[in-house]
């Protein structure tokens, strides 16, 4: 039996590396897709891999939507959906530039805003209701340290933020409180509860407000995103234009491995 030539050894490692490729291709999953697009959005964030055609088809299994504390952690909602809320504006740069993509994209979010901010753009937080978003009192003072503040201060941190957005837009509800840093406690949801807030957390967070870049946000959000996940993302307190620049190609990857985009619920 006469050894095969070298160049139908190379044919045929050449076919095999493509049928491994093809069948890795055909059988891949929503992560296999978001780690594609990751390395994909490092060079180029215009080109995010195609989502697999079964995506939405796929069985779905949420977690418990809150935690011991009562916080909301899920949208709540079956299905592959995904909630995507903005921390610490209103920003008179940024707010209007994020608006404006979930303009084009059709989608509502949640804005969770700040009561000094609030008071200094209440035609931002007019835009915001009118865009069909939800809001967010995320205090008027983003004090970190709130769940070691006596009542009278909690009280005060949240009320003096639904006064700054009502004196913007009257009798709009604002269905959901967010602590700042995400410290939450039993006394202050107890608190927030008194004005029918809801406590918001969140299940993925880009770390976006430390300006990594709008590639690492994208990666960041793809990698950890599964069905019913709350994402944290800021349009204030900063430079967010990272946030601003990952924030289309977020949402057209999400669209298109099947997630639908929703205000969680209460």
């Amino acid at each position: 039996m006469g050894v095969a030539p070298s160049w139908k050894i190379l044919v045929t490692g050449v076919v095999v590396s493509l049928v491994f490729v093809i069948d890795n291709a055909a059988g891949g999953n929503v992560n296999n897709v978001s780690a594609a697009r990751e390395l994909a959005a490092a060079d180029q964030l215009s080109e995010p891999a195609a989502a697999p055609a079964s995506a939405a088809a796929d069985p779905v299994v949420l977690p418990p939507q809150r935690d011991a504390l009562g916080v909301i952690n899920t949208t709540g909602t079956p299905g592959r959906t995904v909630a995507l809320t903005f921390d610490d504006g209103p920003s008179p740069v940024y707010t209007p530039q994020v608006l404006d993509v979930l303009d084009r994209h059709g989608i509502t979010a949640t804005f969770c805003v700040v009561g000094t901010a609030a008071q200094a753009q209440p035609q931002v937080i007019e835009d915001i209701v009118n865009g069909g978003h939800a809001l967010c009192d995320h205090t008027i003072s983003h004090d970190l340290k709130l769940s070691t503040r006596d009542e009278q201060r909690v009280r005060a941190e949240i009320e003096g933020t639904l006064d700054s957005i009502h004196a913007a837009v009257p009798e709009i509800e604002v269905p959901f409180f967010r602590a700042p840093g995400g410290n939450f406690s039993a006394a202050v949801n107890t608190v927030a509860a008194s004005y029918d807030q809801a406590p918001l957390g969140w299940s993925v967070d880009p770390k976006d407000w430390r300006e990594p870049g709008a590639h690492r946000i994208y990666a960041a959000v793809m990698a950890g995103v599964t069905p019913g996940s709350i994402v944290l993302l800021h349009d204030g307190g900063g430079d967010q234009s990272d946030t601003v620049a990952a924030l289309g190609e977020i949402i057209s990857a999400l669209h298109d491995a099947g997630y639908e985009f929703v205000i969680p619920k209460t």
